[in-house]
């Protein structure tokens, strides 16, 4: 659990568009191998949650201004490959993940909920940073808490999203992308399923899985 931010460079020069620090989600499983105690890779799976609020006005008419709000989510069927690091019971980790979009939907206090999908790409990638440390557990099971960073590399807005200005309400003179970036705390519940040994027998080398 933690924020997100849909960065767009037009959205922090507009004055009368201004996004708002906004909070998401994602849980999900893995499975890796350790290749010894420091390096391990693992494939992660995962499903998200994204959201951005936005605050924006519109000048009246007797140049007065009406404040209104808006937000836009996203849900997404997440894969992640991580390459971690663990030294001393903490971890870095980094790898690539690929996302699929699978249900969107927006809210405005000004028009109402709307359907947001065809505004929304159908899937992105993104590149993942995270460090942590082990909390507690046995020999074969821990808990632990770290800090996973994410950001989108494609534009997350749709060709149709382009041409309709979303989410803004302002066409602006040059387009700029909409990328995602997420800060989330994670918790990890870790099992140990098995490993492998050798054993020296003369001249013959055992490997053995428990």
């Amino acid at each position: 659990y933690g924020v997100n931010l849909l960065y767009n460079q037009n959205f922090f020069n507009d004055h009368d568009f201004t996004p708002e620090l906004s909070y998401g989600y994602m849980f999900g499983g893995k499975i890796g191998f350790n290749f010894n105690e420091e390096h391990s890779i693992t494939i992660d799976i995962g499903s998200s949650f994204f959201n951005q609020g936005f605050e924006y006005s519109i000048l009246n008419s007797d140049s007065t201004r009406n404040t209104y709000s808006r937000s836009i989510g996203f849900n997404s069927l997440n894969f992640l490959m991580m390459y971690r690091k663990m030294k001393n019971s903490s971890y870095v980790e980094i790898g690539p993940q690929y996302s699929m979009v699978t249900k969107a939907r927006g809210t405005d206090s000004f028009s109402g909920n709307t359907d947001i999908s065809p505004y929304i790409a159908k899937s992105y990638y993104s590149v993942v940073l995270g460090f942590g440390g082990f909390v507690m557990g046995t020999e074969n099971f821990g808990i632990t808490l770290g800090l996973r960073l994410a950001y989108t590399l494609d534009d997350i807005i749709s060709k149709e999203g382009q041409a309709n200005n979303f989410p803004s309400i302002t066409k602006y003179s040059s387009y700029q992308p909409s990328n995602p970036i997420s800060a989330l705390m994670v918790m990890e519940l870790n099992y140990d399923l098995g490993y492998l040994a050798s054993a020296k027998c003369g001249k013959k080398t055992k490997f053995l899985m428990f």
